[in-house]
């Protein structure tokens, strides 16, 4: 293999200051690569704080819109009675009765059927009387 004692004692040597070549440049560009790591976390920590900061703010914005949409519907009743008007207008353009609609008609059915019940009444009384013949 080798020649002589010499030249593996020279190679086993050689081979020695490769491994701590290797050893001390892993060390170095190992440190370097730690702190780049270090600096990439801190650039991904500021993007995502900043992130937070945006959603917050949008998030904010909402609550205050939504907020002042409510308080200028006034009281909880003005916000029902809103509610309701939409929804009448839904209604109506899909062609849905609104309950106002169905309660007026619910009263004019009413009406008729008492009207009804009178006349059958009447009806009942006029043939259940004695018929008088009108002598000429």
């Amino acid at each position: 293999m080798f020649a002589d004692k010499e030249s593996a004692k020279d190679k086993g040597r050689e081979i020695w200051l490769a491994g701590l070549g290797v050893f001390s440049t892993v060390e170095e560009e190992g440190a370097k690569l730690f702190n780049k790591f270090i600096e990439k976390g801190k650039e991904l920590e500021k993007r995502g704080e900043d992130l937070e900061k945006k959603a917050r703010e949008t998030v904010g914005k909402f609550e205050k819109k939504a907020k002042d949409k409510v308080e200028s519907l006034g009281t909880l009743e003005d916000l029902a009675n809103f509610v309701e008007e939409k929804l009448n207008v839904a209604f109506e353009k899909i062609g849905v009765s609104s309950h106002s609609e169905v309660k007026d008609l619910t009263e004019k059915v009413d009406k008729l059927s008492a009207s009804v019940a009178e006349l059958t009444e009447k009806i009942s009384e006029e043939k259940k009387a004695p018929k008088t013949k009108k002598k000429a």
